[in-house]
């Protein structure tokens, strides 16, 4: 007799039955639909943990198994660490830096390996140039300028740096100082410099800012380092006439001292011992404000009647600033940019940039700005002999190059030197020589 169960059974079955026709289209099939596909997903999926697990224990018997670290020149970085080694003598040596990996194995490559595949290697003691730099820049990371070198006094008012901030990132913007224009700066023991886009010109008498018109600025103060890195002008003082205060000739039926300046519309001249020497614009306002008498003005046929020098040095003794209008930084930094032109030399020229980019902190402590992972190759401009390379790292730090073997081993042999001021390059904080001979045992810790 059949139970309710045998029912339950043969509703399912006959139920499975019709969705097999109606899917199938074929009331006489065999199996249900899905049935082989069910089949092979379960043996698949069996398979593949049969495979997993055969690796497993395979992993648990034979840990790591790489020999990456035998290859010749191979710097080792360990992928759960990043700690790295190099393989010397059948030992690890942990390096504290790339750049002294690359000196010990002459370049090679990194490789990546776990920390099971070094086990049971026997360990030794670091190695490595002590305070080499952390990083290496990849070729394409170096840059060749333009770079700034800034005023810390211009950045931050009242700094007191013997240095300058320098800013080596090339593509900073900012401000050309006109070419109608000038600014002041300070130099040491409150000498004053008058400065256009590329010249100084040291002011050797103060009388030359009243004349220009800049008497009443209040300039940044520049190092001599900073200085160094613009041309050189002519001073900029009243000119010496021999024999001023003594008689001169007779001018216009009166007899005046040697020395005194006279001027006859847009004529301008001053008494020299042989007659009237004409003299430039620039060169009479700068007489004029060093002198407590005012110019003797002239009528025309008091010039015509006049003796004339044969001097006429003071018409281009110095160059025509008189134009000129003096500009303040004002809230701006002071700078020079400076870029190379050739292989031994660079231009350098008068800029105004925003403070924050002037690689002056807070305090009016001057740094150097680069961009994380670049650098330069530099080498000291000008120079008489041939000039030694240097790698200026990311963190400001100038790290000399030994020779053609180390610059190889750092992969920096294809990089053109950039010609770099001596002095600005001697002001950075040097790192130790970076050569393969200076690779020595660290102390632990």
């Amino acid at each position: 007799m059949q139970t309710q169960r045998d029912h339950v059974h043969a509703q399912t079955f006959m139920v499975g039955r019709i969705s097999s026709a109606l899917v199938e289209g074929d009331p006489t099939a065999a199996q249900i639909p899905g049935q082989r596909l069910q089949t092979g997903l379960a043996v698949g999926t069996l398979l593949a943990v049969l495979l997993v697990a055969g690796f497993a224990v395979y992993g648990w018997i034979v840990p790591g198994g790489s020999t990456v670290y035998k290859q010749t020149g191979a710097i080792l970085v360990e992928k759960e660490t990043g700690n790295r080694y190099v393989y010397l003598d059948g030992a690890l040596h942990p390096t504290p830096d790339l750049a002294s990996a690359l000196l010990i194995q002459n370049g090679g490559q990194i490789k990546l390996i776990s920390r099971d595949s070094l086990k049971g290697v026997p360990r030794s003691y670091a190695v490595g140039v002590p305070g080499a730099p952390a990083r290496v820049p990849e070729p394409e990371a170096l840059v060749a300028g333009p770079w700034l070198a800034c005023l810390p006094d211009s950045a931050v008012p009242g700094a007191k740096s013997s240095g300058v901030g320098l800013n080596l990132e090339p593509a900073v913007p900012a401000e050309h100082l006109p070419a109608g224009s000038f600014t002041v700066v300070r130099g040491r023991g409150r000498v004053h410099y008058l400065v256009t886009q590329y010249l100084k010109y040291k002011i050797a008498d103060e009388a030359a800012l009243v004349a220009l018109g800049a008497a009443a600025s209040g300039p940044p103060a520049a190092p001599a380092v900073w200085l160094g890195t613009l041309g050189d002008g002519p001073d900029l003082g009243p000119a010496v006439i021999p024999g001023a205060g003594k008689n001169g000739p007779e001018v216009g039926g009166e007899r005046h001292q040697v020395g005194t300046l006279f001027r006859q519309g847009g004529q301008l001249f001053v008494l020299r011992t042989d007659g009237l020497a004409p003299m430039s614009r620039t060169e009479f306002l700068i007489a004029d404000a060093a002198d407590e008498a005012a110019p003797v003005e002239l009528d025309p046929s008091a010039l015509v009647g006049a003796e004339r020098s044969a001097d006429n040095s003071l018409l281009d003794r110095l160059p025509d600033l008189a134009a000129l209008k003096p500009v303040t930084p004002g809230g701006r930094a002071l700078c020079v940019r400076q870029k190379p032109v050739s292989a031994d030399a660079f231009t350098s020229e008068v800029v105004f940039v925003e403070r924050g980019l002037a690689a002056v902190d807070s305090n009016g402590r001057p740094f150097v700005l680069s961009r994380i992972g670049s650098g330069m190759v530099v080498k000291p401009a000008p120079s008489a002999t041939e000039a030694p390379l240097y790698l200026v790292s990311d963190q400001g730090i100038a790290y000399r190059l030994a020779d053609s073997e180390a610059t190889g081993a750092l992969k920096l042999d294809a990089a053109a030197p950039v010609p770099f001021p001596a002095g600005l390059l001697a002001g950075m904080e040097q790192g130790p020589v970076l050569s393969r001979e200076a690779v020595v045992g660290l102390p632990k810790g």
